[in-house]
């Protein structure tokens, strides 16, 4: 039976909680900033102002508002892992977010991540590196978890967190603190973001989110039971393809008419198979149903 397509469309909650996120963390390293000269002594002498001291700090890695703070998931298992040791506050920091995931799955990458937002928008490009025939498909296997593996075990052996230097937004909100506070930017962290962004321009869109992000594969794996998830009204469905064209990461939405055919861990709920399907028979709904 032919339905109709939905009304809202969930692109626009994404685009406005991305922004707001984009936002807070070029804000917050831009009101916070001191002087990169500054120094005690000058500022005795009176030729500084006393530096700024900000309630707010922080980017999606680890962000506090005075006394309450939320940790990322993945920061959590980091920190405990290569500590060796389970710190209170962080178990309440990452309270919050670990339950989203659980309720809501993978949704930090495509309602937060600032990194992912960027990515997206990239995709653009690459559509047009593809019109003029400078664009080439080169896919990658899913890496997420094997590096996700690597790197916890390497911080466990040089006590050191090191998965936040592979973390994109993690390594952007760096970044902007650098260039705020210290006129300056990393090669390493900017050397990132660049060589991610000229991949999915000239070869395979979203390679990074998709198949070698660590934080984001970890995500896929706590919010596997999510209980929110898309679904598919066979009857509705005209086998129309719009949702498998519009699926960043290549999944087939149409595959959820089939049993186990849906591949769960990379879905992050971004909803553009569920905006494009004419006739609705794509929608959110609550309950767990397999993985």
């Amino acid at each position: 039976m032919r339905g109709r397509p939905h009304g809202f469309k969930i692109l626009y909650l994404r685009r406005f909680s991305q922004v707001i996120t984009l936002a807070v963390i070029v804000v917050v390293p831009l009101l916070s900033m001191n002087p990169y000269d500054w120094s005690p002594s000058r500022l005795v002498q009176g030729h500084l102002p006393p530096p700024t001291v900000m309630p707010v700090s922080g980017d999606t890695w680890a962000f506090r508002i005075s006394n309450f703070s939320l940790l990322h998931p993945v920061a959590f298992i980091e920190e405990v892992l290569s500590a060796k040791v389970i710190y209170v506050p962080a178990l309440v920091a990452v309270a919050i977010p670990l339950l989203l995931t659980v309720i809501f799955g993978r949704v930090f990458c495509s309602f937060i991540c600032p990194a992912g937002f960027i990515f997206e928008l990239n995709q653009k490009t690459n559509g047009l590196m593809k019109k003029v025939g400078l664009q080439r498909d080169l896919y990658v296997r899913d890496l997420r978890l094997t590096f996700l593996v690597l790197l916890l075990i390497l911080g466990v052996v040089l006590s050191v967190p090191v998965i936040s230097l592979f973390d994109p937004p993690h390594v952007l909100g760096r970044e902007l603190i650098y260039l705020f506070t210290h006129h300056s930017l990393s090669i390493s962290g900017t050397g990132l973001l660049v060589a991610i962004l000229l991949y999915e321009t000239f070869f395979t869109k979203r390679t990074w989110c998709g198949s070698i992000c660590p934080s984001g594969g970890a995500l896929s794996e706590m919010g596997r039971l999510r209980i929110l998830r898309i679904s598919m009204d066979r009857d509705a469905c005209t086998l129309c393809q719009k949702c498998n064209e519009v699926c960043p990461y290549f999944l087939e939405p149409m595959r959820l008419a089939e049993e186990g055919g849906f591949d769960w861990t990379k879905c992050d709920n971004c909803g553009l198979c569920r905006d494009h399907c004419p006739t609705g028979a794509i929608k959110y709904t609550l309950g767990y149903k397999g993985s």
